[in-house]
């Protein structure tokens, strides 16, 4: 089972657990194996802007970006921020994920979508992103978004 910590403020209806819960869910439905610590950050725009910079050459706010742990369990944050989600890495770590706030209550209403709705897939989506699925081509996509889909229905969020 997977060891869990939120760091940040979460959206109105989403609680520690609901986090929790969708995290766990996205690993069994990507049949993850054993254990394993992650993170979940709530963070600014301007602290994910700054992040998506300096990790992926990007200079513009994301919704949600994805850290995994190299095999020696070092963390591909810079260290402040990693001093700050690493309470919950007593067993081995997977990696953090970091959620801009702001720009996922945008996305929501620009969509029609809850809030509360956004902010779960974006936990989906970074914890899939963890284990190794991406969207690079049409077929990843596809079995990627389809696995998110199965999991917020699932959760309830669909």
């Amino acid at each position: 089972m997977q060891t869990v910590s939120v760091i940040g403020t979460l959206p109105a209806g989403v609680t520690k657990g609901t986090v929790v819960a969708l995290v766990r869910a996205a690993c069994a439905a990507a049949r993850q194996k054993g254990g394993g610590a992650i993170s979940v950050r709530v963070t600014s725009d301007a602290a994910v802007r700054a992040l998506n910079r300096a990790h992926r050459g990007k200079d513009k706010v994301t919704d949600v970006l994805s850290f995994g742990y190299a095999h020696d369990g070092a963390s591909m944050l810079p260290p402040a921020v990693r001093k700050a989600t690493a309470a919950a890495k007593a067993e081995a770590p997977i990696g953090d994920i970091v959620i801009a706030l702001p720009q996922v209550r945008r996305q929501a209403k620009q969509i029609g979508r809850s809030a509360k709705a956004e902010f779960a897939l974006m936990v989906v989506h970074g914890t899939l992103h963890l284990l190794g699925y991406d969207h690079e081509s049409l077929k990843d996509e596809t079995r990627m978004f389809r696995l998110q889909q199965d999991v917020l229905i699932k959760e309830g969020f669909f």
